[in-house]
């Protein structure tokens, strides 16, 4: 009895502080959203908690581009149909590989590449329609910029009030390098920028360069396959103190790059997170671009995989870093403290709903974007004192995992128990002690004990 009560006690706590306890079945349909179109690109959340994303029609991206849009749908995932017509809008050039934000006036900046080697910047305002303030009739057309080998070296970043916009130069007698360009508020090139308004980089066609700005808005190029770290003030000179004239080199003890990286994030405190594809490892990276050995965290390790799933987004709240992306047969959102160890209260959510290539953390849910679906889980983030923690989680005790019986030790008298899946469904309802479960597939579920006396808690169990 006493392992099953540590094991009870462990399992109880967990279903105390932060998790995911499912999805929110009042949004969309019982928590997807399928968004129209074949290819999805980008999403963003206003502070009343709609959503834009982008998404068009086409065979092959920057080939038969046929339709492309922004929509927008509230926080119940509904279409918004004050935005344009019954919530979605038409972008111009039909371009591609679009990415959405949102600027402090409720403004929205779309930006996107068309089949003719150019970069479009679209303003739409918060109703649908174009910004006519904007270059011409709410648009801007940058010729000669395309994304890299990869499609990942491209997309834009407001900067204060105005907006950066990074692609691969690929002018004619001008060689192919990775640039940096800043527009102003009305659309035209910031020649204050850099030289002339552009910024080049070290980042080439066939190394994926991602461009992040830290709290001071000074501007950072990462590429961890050509290995090098650049950081230019918000004006776009080199930051001299930074490394070697603002460049640092990233390279491992033989003088190779870490290969192809998925994510790149620059937190609260301005270091540098980026997950290494191929080897499943986190590095954080100090201000001064040297590693920064408190941190440690591997993927593989942390899923108990080797292979066969990445990262694609980071993001911070709270203190901690949530990390996301896909694997098979499970995609994941995993929950990891300051020095790389995992939440033990989250751990590793798994889930079959999407993957995620997008994510955005409130204080009650969690909104992933993935390939054509939007999700929206809910967050238990009833916190209680350690003491209390543990006097609830002795009310009733399971024995975790379990394999074919579901055995339980309570201190009162218990009036119902119901099983749910993590998508809310009810899979059984438990009438007594040791009740066989082997018709359950292996995973996780939620118990839903209710007491003669009214009071109900809810657990997790993992079935074997």
């Amino acid at each position: 009895m006493k392992k099953i009560l540590l094991l009870g006690c462990i399992f109880a706590i967990q279903s105390i502080y932060a998790q995911i306890i499912s999805k929110d079945l009042s949004f969309a349909s019982n928590g997807i959203f399928t968004m129209p179109g074949n290819l999805t690109f980008s999403m963003a959340q206003d502070p009343a908690g709609s959503i834009y994303f982008t998404h068009n029609v086409n065979t092959y991206p920057g080939i038969n581009v046929t339709e492309s849009y922004v929509s927008k749908i509230t926080s119940n995932g509904l279409p918004d149909i004050t935005f344009g017509t019954s919530g979605t809008v038409p972008l111009p050039y039909n371009n591609y590989l679009n990415e959405v934000k949102i600027q402090t006036d409720g403004k929205l900046i779309v930006f996107g590449f068309t089949n003719s080697e150019s970069v479009v910047i679209s303003r739409i305002l918060p109703n649908g329609q174009s910004d006519s303030t904007f270059g011409t009739n709410g648009t801007v057309v940058i010729p000669s910029l395309v994304p890299d080998q990869t499609y990942s070296s491209y997309g834009i970043i407001l900067q204060n009030d105005k907006i950066l916009v990074h692609a691969v130069n690929y002018g004619q007698n001008v060689q192919h390098q990775h640039v940096i360009l800043r527009l102003n508020t009305n659309g035209s090139i910031d020649n204050t920028f850099g030289n002339n308004g552009y910024v080049a980089t070290q980042g080439s066609p066939a190394g994926r360069t991602f461009v992040r700005i830290d709290n001071q808005s000074n501007i950072i190029c990462f590429n961890s396959t050509i290995g090098f770290i650049q950081k230019f003030n918000l004006n776009g000179q080199p930051i001299a103190s930074f490394g070697n004239n603002g460049v640092v080199s990233f390279v491992d003890p033989n003088g190779f790059g870490y290969g192809g990286t998925s994510a790149v994030f620059v937190d609260s405190n301005n270091r540098i997170l980026c997950a290494l594809g191929s080897s499943g490892d986190v590095k954080r990276i100090n201000t001064d671009g040297t590693f920064d050995n408190t941190f440690n965290y591997n993927l593989f390790t942390s899923l108990g995989l080797y292979g066969g799933s990445w990262i694609n987004c980071i993001v911070e709240k709270d203190g901690f870093y949530y990390a996301a992306g896909e694997g098979s047969p499970n995609h994941f959102i995993s929950k990891i403290n300051q020095t790389g160890s995992l939440d033990p209260a989250f751990s590793n959510y798994l889930q079959t709903d999407s993957n995620v290539e997008d994510m955005i953390v409130n204080n009650n849910n969690i909104i992933i974007r993935g390939s054509g679906y939007i999700v929206k889980y809910l967050l238990n983030t009833t916190t209680l004192s350690t003491t209390d923690a543990i006097k609830t989680s002795l009310d009733i005790v399971f024995e975790n995992p379990v394999k074919q019986n579901l055995v339980y030790s309570a201190k009162e008298k218990i009036s119902k128990m119901e099983i749910y899946s993590p998508d809310g469904k009810l899979v059984k309802t438990i009438k007594e002690n040791n009740s066989n479960v082997s018709e359950l597939s292996k995973g996780v579920y939620f118990a839903k004990v209710t007491f003669d006396n009214g009071k109900s808690i809810t657990k997790k169990i993992i079935k074997l």
